[in-house]
């Protein structure tokens, strides 16, 4: 009887794989560097934090896709309805929660009144909408119109996410060849890095016809998350992609490549594509760090407190703001020490994400769990970590 090649073995174990532990510390990595970054004091001695939205997005695009795959692949359809049931439950209660809690600040808290609560009603139908990331501009709202900073900022976040669910998965399952989907992403990689280019790289444009800032908005992160799903969940491209990140030692390789990469100063040669290489090299450490399940740092990024920060990141990102305000309120004491205030903030959204977790978003999960792709299979569990 003949062997089985290696990597069809690894194949196999791949498509087994209903958690992968390892998104958990990478998502971890993730919402820690954004609250660092958000933390005013502390940007100033680490400036690029908030790239750790864009690894949010390639595990997203990732997982998103993974799940999608596999459930077009058991059962020949996917059931969209369910998908977006999901979705919904999972990504809305606690979102909506947040945009009242903004406002209950708005109106008790003395800095807040005034401009910034005007700002803020300005920009709500946009929040409400998940458009924020086409119509508010962080610094205010363009010329000759307000000027302080916008509440909830990070809203363009969710905008993204909630726009790629809209249209991607109806790509997936209308699509009758692999291809189709992979080449879609492509062309909105293109369309995206020309926009940007031609705007002078601009994260956020004011000026611009709607239908560039729609193509100014697609995020390169998701879609290489996408692609690198595809390249997975095929035999033939996946035994190619698990000789060069299959190793054990892949994971820390490729991973320290997205570290370095991310340091990369906005001056350098080359920087209208900065963020594409920085997003390439994400994807390759989310595939190092899912294509095998025995790497080197497995223990490291799934020990039980990573995995937590992990499971709990969504409500993270979203109260991190409140955790900011709390430590600057009880423990003001602690900008003297970076070291002290970061911890200070990530352990007070810690404590607000937890809680939120567990008295509130936990019942919409278990609503969510009653529609998971089909009832004799349990492909909505995958990773969803990125739940």
């Amino acid at each position: 009887m003949p062997s089985i090649p290696f990597e069809n073995q690894a194949y196999d174990r791949f498509r087994a794989t209903r958690y992968f532990s390892s998104l958990d510390g990478l998502r971890a990595i993730s919402i820690l560097a954004v609250i660092w970054y958000h933390v005013p004091e502390l940007r100033l001695i680490w400036r690029t934090g908030f790239l750790g939205v864009h690894l949010f997005f390639v595990i997203s695009g990732f997982l998103i896709t993974t799940i999608l795959l596999r459930e077009k692949s058991e059962f020949g359809k996917i059931s969209l309805r369910n998908f977006y049931v999901r979705r919904t439950l999972r990504i809305f209660p606690a979102y909506y929660l947040t945009l009242a809690l903004f406002l209950v600040a708005c109106l008790t808290t003395q800095e807040l009144r005034g401009e910034p609560f005007a700002i803020y009603l300005h920009n709500l139908p946009s929040f409400l909408t998940y458009t924020s990331n086409w119509f508010v501009y962080p610094g205010g709202w363009g010329p000759g119109l307000p000027s302080a900073r916008v509440i909830f900022v990070a809203a363009w976040s969710l905008a993204t996410e909630e726009q790629f669910y809209l249209f991607w998965p109806w790509i997936v399952a209308l699509s009758k060849r692999w291809f189709t989907p992979v080449i879609v992403m492509l062309v909105l990689i293109a369309a995206n890095e020309i926009v940007k280019l031609r705007a002078g790289y601009s994260f956020f444009l004011t000026g611009y016809p709607l239908p560039i800032l729609i193509i100014n908005s697609v995020s390169t992160a998701i879609c290489l998350g996408c692609i690198a799903a595809y390249a997975m969940h095929r035999k033939e491209s996946f035994r190619a992609v698990y000789r060069v990140f299959g190793q054990r030692w892949s994971a820390p390789l490729f991973v320290g490549i997205m570290l370095i990469v991310s340091t990369i100063p906005n001056d350098a040669i080359l920087h209208v594509f900065r963020m594409f290489y920085i997003c390439l090299a994400m994807m390759f450490a989310v595939i190092a760090c899912t294509i095998r399940s025995d790497h080197v740092l497995v223990s490291a990024l799934s020990n039980k407190p990573i995995r937590y920060v992990g499971m709990i990141s969504y409500g993270m990102y979203l109260y991190h703001p409140f955790g900011i305000n709390i430590t600057d309120r009880l423990f003001a004491f602690s900008k003297a020490w970076p070291a002290l205030q970061f911890f200070f903030v990530a352990g007070s959204t810690v404590a607000l994400a937890t809680i939120s977790y567990w008295t509130y978003e936990r019942f919409f999960l278990r609503l969510k769990s009653r529609f998971s792709e089909r009832s004799k299979v349990k492909t909505a569990e995958i990773a969803l970590a990125a739940e």
